[in-house]
């Protein structure tokens, strides 16, 4: 490879639009970036991504010395660029269900949906910790607070993930738990020494960093000055990379930055120069997510350094060596879509989450029903969403009568004179913004509501103060369904008094 070519490897970069345009190729041939990076604005079916994947490959096959990485966010929960017809579940969901070889079935067979449609990067799991009793930047998106136990169910997913055919990611080291900023608006900052992570939470990335397989790992834009004086992010922190990551845990698989585009990385106004800081702290591989103005002067930045000695053609090396040996042994490249093979992976994928969505479900009722009224036969249930699709799930096994009222912005002030006239209330909180819309209802209002939170528990406040919170915690419109049932068994007896 020349120069610009092992330069190319170490970036990740994303793209427009659902195909591969003429357009796209003269700009990826001529500056070869090691890996794209998918977003749900170039996902719009599964046939469509395995063909844009599927001729990417091929272009690389016939035009560039290398193969990309495909990489795609596949979390579940809040972050799924993917998309099945049922809605994947979140980490946390996964973590409620407290079975680690559940967790590494289903890592695996999101895997293999994503490997037969040609990625060979997933950017998960995340292995911070969180309390999905507070208000955090992670939420539903972490397996839970108990080190331990993330260690063992993240360790879990990533193996799963490796035998479903894809690299696993962790993300985001040393660990953004118990962080309230997010990190795409601002830099955070946390004030754990090194001695208060390793009792926490470094536990699963002291795991993960054991494992064998091909695998890579995201750095926090975070800052953690006890650790590192110079407050930079560990992105930029040879310290947090080289001493403690590489040194202390003896880490040896890919170092990725998060987008350098983001407000967390924004240590300089050129992104050239955050780049070059960087890949000189450590890091494998950068992802720039934004405009081509921006790639263009990143890959510029890396070349003129390296030409000009900055960067040593030896640490160069390095990295372009462990992403080629990681290409190589994942053997990325070219590949056949089978459409009915995909299928069935897909419906395997649904069928486990339909069973986390049951496991949390029922969990999350415990104790609950006993609080809820007889309902008379002619009582009507109230049901509150933005989505429609939780209420036709609801009213298609519902037994008695029910109405559906729309949750909007401009509808919500009507919310409490709906209210006057039921005996029971059901309020899908499907995320942040619906979650907070519950603060405007008084007390009166709140004791014949029932909410159904899909997001983790702190997302809710005053819960004492609902008939009952079901804590979820992870979208899926379809437990409307679950809760009919559960109403059912409620209502009075016909002929009652």
């Amino acid at each position: 490879m020349s120069l610009k070519e092992r330069v190319g490897q170490v970036f990740i970069w994303t793209y427009s639009g659902t195909t591969l345009t003429p357009l796209a190729q003269a700009y990826l041939q001529k500056y070869q970036p090691g890996a794209l990076i998918a977003f749900s604005r170039n996902i719009q079916n599964i046939n469509q991504i395995a063909k844009l994947n599927q001729d990417t490959q091929k272009f690389a096959a016939k035009k560039l010395k290398a193969p990309f990485f495909l990489m795609v966010d596949q979390e579940g929960g809040t972050v799924t660029r993917l998309r099945t017809g049922v809605p994947l579940p979140s980490a946390l969901a996964l973590g409620k269900v407290g079975d680690a070889k559940f967790i590494q079935s289903f890592a695996k067979s999101t895997a293999e949906v994503l490997h037969d449609v040609g990625f060979s990067v997933n950017l998960a799991p995340v292995l911070d910790i969180s309390n999905p009793e507070k208000d955090s930047f992670i939420g539903s998106r972490a397996f839970g607070d108990d080190p331990t136990t993330v260690a063992e169910f993240t360790s879990a997913y990533a193996e799963g993930t490796n035998e479903g055919g894809l690299i696993p990611t962790a993300k985001h080291f040393p660990g953004h738990g118990g962080v309230l900023q997010d990190s795409h608006q601002t830099m955070p900052r946390k004030m754990a020494t090194y001695e208060e992570l390793a009792d926490k939470d470094l536990v699963p990335f002291e795991e993960y960093a054991q494992s064998e397989f091909p695998r890579a790992l995201m750095m926090a834009h975070l800052a953690l000055p006890a650790i590192d004086p110079s407050g930079v992010p560990a992105t930029y922190s040879s310290v947090l990379i080289g001493e403690y990551l590489r040194g202390k845990l003896k880490y040896d698989g890919l170092v990725i930055t998060d987008d350098l585009e983001m407000s967390g990385a924004s240590i300089d106004k050129d992104i050239g120069e955050r780049a070059i800081r960087a890949f000189l702290a450590g890091n494998d591989m950068l992802m720039s997510a934004g405009s081509a103005a921006h790639q263009k002067r990143a890959f510029e930045a890396i070349y003129s350094a390296t030409k000009s000695g900055r960067i040593s053609e030896s640490r160069l090396k390095e990295s372009v060596m462990r992403i080629l040996k990681y290409k190589y042994e994942m053997k990325v490249g070219s590949f056949a879509f089978d459409g009915k093979h995909a299928s069935t992976h897909i419906a395997a994928l649904e069928n486990l989450s339909r069973e986390v969505l049951k496991r949390n479900f029922h969990m999350s009722m415990q104790g609950k029903t006993a609080l809820w009224p007889d309902l008379k036969e002619n009582a009507t249930v109230l049901v509150l969403s933005s989505e429609k699709r939780f209420y036709d799930s609801f009213a298609s096994l519902y037994h008695g009568k029910n109405r559906y009222f729309r949750l909007t912005p401009q509808s919500l002030s009507q919310v409490e004179h709906e209210l006057d006239n039921v005996a029971l209330a059901v309020f899908y909180a499907s995320g942040t913004q619906t979650a907070r819309w519950l603060t405007h209802l008084s007390l009166a209002a709140r004791a014949k509501v029932i909410v159904i939170n899909v997001n983790h528990s702190g997302e809710v406040a005053a819960q004492d103060s609902f008939l009952s919170v079901l804590n979820i915690n992870s979208h899926n419109p379809d437990c409307g369904a679950e809760l009919a049932e559960t109403l059912n068994s409620t209502r009075a007896p016909a002929n009652s008094p």
